[in-house]
């Protein structure tokens, strides 16, 4: 219930974005975000019903060898679904079914259980390495080369690693915009093994949306929450990467809690882990944690 100021800053962000994010055949006003999660997982999924009031008694049906262990409330139209998929759930669109009290939503198609895909092609005595796709991942060039900024600039101010990071004003200041990084050509979404990067946000209910874009599929949306001391916070969006499809960018858009406290967003270390022939950075993010880790 700590968060429930903050969402009320992305609701027409996420409105905007119903149209694209949901399969086709979802019911309006449904948005789940993650849109897709693999057999065998716990995931964590936000449902955005707008104009809906639901109370801590809520409960949620997201199907067959589905199992919901958690619903939160993060705002009364917002809800924070925690789930373990069973190992043999089907692949495929699924439903979602929430109950409070008489009140019942039923929406079809709006999420989809995906198969667990093999990073990289068959054969070759083992998987191919994989590299970071993003360019200039820590902004270690000093500026912003590779990305398209829109309100971010280039910090130095407490960087996550190296010396400069990605900054954004946010909320009134003019900011809360995506820094954004395309792919020409995409990236084949079965070879990306990794979405990582780190968010830190001064604001104590702070969030950002994260979007990965596909050349079929559209896109995917995450919530990005922060750590409440102003300190980096580790992101992992990997399963916004939809199987069997290409990924044509990634972006982050900061926003601001609503607080007394700035609305200003940063970013660093970025990495994407591809194993495929595009030219990427030399440094793979299992060697970003392993420096990270000898600090």
């Amino acid at each position: 219930m700590r968060r429930a100021a903050t969402v009320g800053l992305f609701l027409s962000f996420a409105l905007f974005l119903v149209s694209m994010a949901s399969p086709a055949g979802a019911a309006p006003g449904v948005l789940m975000s993650p849109g897709a999660a693999e057999p065998g997982n716990a995931a964590t999924f936000v449902i955005h019903t707008p104009g809906a009031s639901w109370s801590p008694a809520v409960q949620v049906d997201l199907g067959t060898l589905v199992s919901v262990s958690d619903v939160r409330l993060l705002s009364s139209e917002i809800l924070a679904v925690s789930a373990d998929l069973a190992l043999g759930a089907p692949a495929g669109p699924r439903d979602v079914s929430i109950v409070d009290g008489e009140t019942t939503l039923h929406a079809t198609g709006v999420w989809q259980i995906v198969p667990r895909s093999p990073i990289g092609p068959p054969g070759g005595g083992g998987p191919p390495i994989a590299a970071n796709a993003i360019v200039n991942p820590g902004f270690e060039t000093g500026n912003l080369n590779g990305w398209i900024p829109v309100t971010w600039v280039i910090s130095n101010v407490l960087p996550h690693g190296g010396v400069f990071d990605a900054y954004d004003r946010g909320g009134s200041g003019g900011g809360g915009q995506c820094i954004r990084q395309n792919f020409n050509p995409a990236l084949d979404s079965n070879l990306i093994s990794g979405f990582n990067f780190w968010l830190r946000q001064i604001d104590d209910l702070g969030i950002a949306q994260v979007i990965v874009f596909h050349q079929n599929s559209g896109v995917s949306v995450g919530v990005a929450f922060t750590n409440d001391d102003d300190t980096w916070t580790s992101e992992n969006f990997t399963s916004l990467v939809r199987p069997n499809d290409f990924v044509t960018g990634i972006h982050v858009c900061g926003f601001g809690g609503g607080q007394q406290t700035p609305d200003d967003s940063w970013v660093d270390d970025f990495a994407l882990d591809y194993s495929g022939s595009t030219p990427v950075e030399p440094s793979t993010w299992g060697a970003i944690k392993a420096a990270l880790s000898s600090e």
